[in-house]
């Protein structure tokens, strides 16, 4: 009894306390972190190693180059982690990771969904959704959502 308690308060107390969830994986955290830095900027993502298989086909590429024009210009100023799920399959290693970036006039919800197969050394990017939240009246336009995909 006394251990379920204390599990339940530490529970508690992450929650309650924790501003910004620690990431279990760190890895799979900044693959997710710079896929949406490479949106922001641009970036030739077909050469990003992490994208997986399913992210670079023509169709999938272009989707996401439509997200850049309704994110907000410039870097954000604060990064939060909102959320993150790990399991683990037959097929490998899944993380689904949902990280807040912070603007002045908004703030842009990515969802990640992260896959390392059995014997893989890195993540892969396999699903991506971006919602853009504005601060103010017209200080952004959502995204069209992409749909999250696992193999």
């Amino acid at each position: 009894m006394a251990h379920t308690l204390h599990a339940l308060g530490l529970a508690l107390a992450l929650t309650v306390g924790a501003c910004n969830l620690p990431a279990a994986d760190k890895e799979s955290d900044a693959a997710a972190q710079r896929l949406y830095t490479e949106l922001r900027t641009g970036a030739d993502l077909a050469a990003d190693p992490a994208l997986g298989a399913e992210l670079k086909t023509p169709d999938a590429i272009a989707q996401l180059a439509e997200i850049r024009p309704h994110l907000p210009v410039g870097a954000p100023g604060k990064v939060t982690r909102r959320s993150w799920k790990y399991n683990v399959d037959t097929n490998g290693s899944w993380a689904e990771l949902t990280h807040a970036y912070d603007y002045p006039n908004g703030t842009v919800i990515a969802d990640s969904v992260l896959h390392k197969a059995p014997g893989q050394k890195s993540w892969q990017v396999v699903g991506f959704h971006v919602k853009v939240e504005p601060n103010a009246p017209g200080a952004a336009k959502p995204a069209a959502p992409i749909p999250v995909q696992k193999t």
